[in-house]
């Protein structure tokens, strides 16, 4: 590990920047915009070092949530009651299939970025479907709904709410958690 960290360096930067440069600027917009400069240099030290593993945790999180509901799905597809998601089906299994990330341990911050966006588009498009099929059917019929939704609707609940645990371990400033 780099000492001192990134977040380290950019608290040291920001630090700088408010206690000898600021003073020396006369009030206006230059002034403002080293204020807001500064703020912005603050918050990304805060969350810097942990942005790596949260991502990875709520990576991980979601992928064993959707291989849950992907199980799920494949039972209730052979009792035909969620027969309209078998294109969803597939396309869940799709994006969980590793591809070229089978060998990496532990891919860079750009890497579990853009899993993070791709994995939270899946579950867009889940509850879209999920949404449209409950539509469809309300408008036939008044037929409660199936005991597989009510479980992925749970389980999409409870992935929800640890997805927003995690998101404020990293973005709440550690004095206001205790």
């Amino acid at each position: 590990m780099t000492k001192p960290s990134i977040g380290d360096l950019l608290s040291a930067v920001a630090a700088g920047l408010r206690e000898s440069v600021l003073p020396e600027i006369p009030a206006g917009p230059t002034r403002r915009q080293i204020q807001v400069a500064i703020s912005i240099i603050r918050r990304a030290s805060l969350v810097w070092d942990k942005v790596g593993p949260y991502l990875y945790a709520d990576n991980k999180d979601i992928e064993e949530t959707l291989r849950r509901i992907g199980a799920l799905l494949d039972r209730a597809e052979s009792n035909e009651s969620t027969a309209g998601l078998k294109p969803l089906c597939q396309k869940v299994r799709a994006v969980l299939d590793p591809g070229d990330e089978a060998g990496v341990e532990y891919p860079s911050p750009a890497a579990l970025g853009a899993r993070n966006v791709e994995l939270q588009g899946s579950l867009v498009e889940l509850q879209e479907a999920l949404h449209a099929e409950s539509s469809e059917r309300r408008g036939g019929s008044q037929r409660p709904p199936s005991a597989e939704r009510v479980e992925i609707s749970a389980m999409l609940r409870a992935l929800f709410e640890r997805m927003l645990e995690r998101e404020l371990e990293v973005t709440t400033p550690s004095a206001a958690r205790k």
